[in-house]
């Protein structure tokens, strides 16, 4: 290592040059980058509940689908409406009462069930079917249209309608949450560092560690709409920690060397296997989600994971030579540093520290616990804040004309009699408001060729039967689990392949992988970052005790929710255990190392775990505000539930984190000195008489 930090410090024009083409390279990549809107595509494909959807999509044409709420306004003015709709690029039909009776004719002589689907009071029910899916980028765009077209003479609702507010509000809220976070994390770093001009280095680092992040996105197909809201902030908030460890230790190399550049090859030298240590650990977290069946987490798993990379390399090659550079501005525009320096705190917290972790043993089963049973939501409306456009609409439908939730059957096409039972069974079930298929509507003895092929059109395609099922039950929960559960039963008496679709149908079959998700990211994790940290302290114990100490963390961390009697979305749940493990292990990682170096100087036990938390303390607290501050100004600012859950996940883990590795993780390794100098190669001896 110590011949390319040679290099390093010896061609800074080089290195500078470079930095600048790539960046260059990677700011017009990234225009050419894909972004899917379609989240839909990333859900599990063997999930019956997707296959039906996506036989759903190409046998019937069916995507996305939304209502359109109208009060008091006269039937063929809702008719021009309608009209207009029908027009808009992405819709493939549109259901309303005039749909299926003569508008013209008084209403008292109309069906009075028909009525009822579509009429309630004063307000008309209007549905919508797309050819896209609900989170497609054209659907989107089509429900925009249809909210332009109705201005304030109706509202939309309905899942495509909740795709479109979670897309339009994401995008509205991340350039200030983005901005918010930057300043916010400026501060930080101007209380913490010794110099103004130290900080703006650091966002030069990693900002061309970002713009190589996403100008190389291009190398994949396309990358989701939430991972690109969220990969840039979520870089910078674990990634900075790397430029401030190098940082300190530049600062105390400079006092042992009168050559800066000596001290900066030292410092290269010395810190590369801590931070690239560190920078591994994230990267390990970020990829273990890459095994999740809901493939969000691969996508956002590698575009992190390859921006953690960038971050280690440009810290190890662009921070060093940016502040030899600016070596006599840092010291020209020094101030005082505000962060505690831990030189009292280190002695009260060390002649504790038995204390701390009986605290920590007694809170670590319940914790365990609590977190065990922690329950979740999947359904995309909860994410949204209740003031949203979607919700108000979707209330207002629910209250008019009952839930519509809305399920589409699908059997093999061909026996009409057993379809015909099927459906009877199914209009008898509880929780049903009505079965609409074929034979539904038409008598099973007139013959096909007498039936309309419109109407045929509508509920067989060449090979399946269609049959829609609204239910009058919320999209989740346990009777809507109880009700799908029965509706599965009965068809699997009548058929050996079908398929049941809709949101609440996905949503259940969902649940059915999400445990196995959490278990999986969770263990993949553990055993990438443990091997990890095995390989860089030769030692089989060390990476016990690290693992189990931000393990911990994560446990506190979820039983919190638990206790607050909080459900979280799932995609957080899995998540979050990968990410804390990932970005907080460091603080450990950095305080063992030191706490490793000082045993060699230092004969004593606690008084080396004393230097310890002196030497890191102020690094690690820093890291932990960043990571905080940059999560928790995004939790301040969105109104979208999951992203406010997961940001708040993080922002707190880090701080448990935080307080964990100081307090807590000094007396493990004190405690299991013994353990650890059998098991770790090169542990350093010591003496023993003068414990404390």
């Amino acid at each position: 290592m110590e011949t390319i930090a040679n290099f390093i410090v010896k061609h800074k024009k080089i290195i500078i040059f470079l930095y600048l083409i790539l960046c260059i390279v990677a700011f017009i990549g990234n225009r050419f980058v894909e972004v899917n809107y379609d989240l839909s595509l990333y859900l599990p494909k063997d999930l019956n509940s997707i296959k039906g959807k996506n036989i759903l999509e190409e046998e019937f044409g069916i995507g996305g689908i939304a209502y359109i709420l109208i009060n008091d306004e006269l039937f063929y003015e809702i008719e021009n409406i309608v009209k207009d709709v029908e027009t808009i690029e992405g819709v493939r039909e549109v259901i309303w009462l005039g749909t299926v009776e003569d508008i013209f004719k008084p209403e008292d002589f109309m069906d009075e069930n028909i009525k009822k689907e579509f009429i309630s009071g004063n307000s008309n029910l209007i549905q919508i079917h797309f050819v896209n899916s609900n989170d497609s980028l054209e659907t989107v765009e089509a429900i925009e249209e249809i909210k332009n077209i109705l201005g304030e003479k109706g509202m939309v609702g309905g899942p495509a309608a909740v795709s479109h507010d979670l897309q339009y509000t994401t995008a509205k809220e991340v350039k200030y949450y983005s901005l918010l976070a930057f300043v916010i994390v400026s501060i930080i770093l101007f209380l913490s560092l010794e110099s103004f001009i130290e900080p703006i280095l650091f966002f030069i680092t990693i900002g061309a560690a970002i713009i190589l992040n996403m100008g190389t996105n291009v190398i994949f197909d396309n990358i989701s709409f939430t991972t690109h809201s969220v990969a840039a902030i979520i870089q910078l908030a674990v990634s900075m920690d790397y430029s401030i460890f190098l940082l300190h230790r530049y600062v105390e190399e400079k006092g042992k060397h009168k050559d800066k550049e000596q001290a900066m090859v030292e410092s290269i030298h010395k810190t590369f296997i801590s931070i690239s240590s560190s920078s591994l650990t994230t990267i390990a977290g970020f990829l273990a989600l890459m095994i999740m069946k809901y493939a969000i987490g691969k996508d956002l798993g590698m575009v992190l994971a390859k921006g953690v990379f960038f971050s280690l390399l440009s810290v190890v090659t662009l921070l060093p030579v940016l502040i030899l550079l600016f070596d006599e501005a840092i010291e020209k525009y020094k101030h005082k540093v505000y962060m505690p320096s831990f030189k009292k705190s280190a002695a009260f917290i060390i002649k504790r520290k038995y204390i701390f972790l009986i605290i920590a043993i007694l809170i670590a089963i319940p914790a365990y616990l609590a977190q065990s049973n922690i329950k979740y939501y999947y359904a995309n409306e909860k994410i949204l804040p209740e003031s949203s456009d979607s919700n108000i609409a979707i209330k207002e439908i629910d209250k008019l004309f009952s839930n519509k939730n809305q399920l589409a059957l699908i059997l093999p096409k061909g026996d009409k009699l057993k379809e015909f039972q099927l459906i009877k069974e199914l209009e008898d079930m509880e929780g049903v408001v009505d079965v609409k298929g074929l034979y539904s509507m038409v008598d099973v003895v007139i013959p096909e060729t007498f039936i309309p092929e419109d109407v045929k059109g509508n509920f067989q395609s060449e090979n399946y039967s269609l049959i829609n099922i609204n239910l009058n039950l919320p999209m989740e929960g346990d009777i809507t689990k109880e009700s799908l559960n029965k509706i599965k039963t009965k068809v699997s008496n009548y058929y050996e392949e079908w398929y049941l679709t809709g949101e609440s149908a996905i949503y259940s079959d969902l649940q059915k992988t999400t445990a196995k998700d959490f278990k999986n990211v969770n263990i993949l994790s553990i055993i990438l970052i443990s091997s990890i940290i095995l390989i860089a302290f030769k030692s089989i114990s060390i990476p016990l005790i690290l693992v189990f100490i931000i393990q911990l963390g994560i446990w506190i961390n979820l039983a919190i929710p638990y206790i607050q009697g909080t459900e979280l979305n799932f995609i957080s749940f899995i998540i979050i255990g990968a990410i804390q493990l990932g970005a907080t292990v460091d603080y450990a990682i950095l305080f063992t190392s030191r706490y490793k170096e000082n045993l060699e100087i230092i004969s004593n036990r606690n008084d080396a775990s004393i230097q310890t938390i002196k030497d890191t303390g102020r690094s690690i607290l820093t890291s932990a505000l960043i990571l905080f501050t940059g999560t928790f100004s995004v939790y301040l600012i969105t109104s979208m539930s999951n992203t406010k859950e997961l940001t708040l996940l993080i922002g707190r883990g880090a701080i448990i984190s935080l307080i964990l590795v100081l307090m807590v993780l000094p007396s493990l390794l004190i405690m299991f000195d013994k353990i650890i100098r059998v098991s770790t190669f090169n542990w350093s001896e010591i003496n023993d008489r003068r414990r404390r």
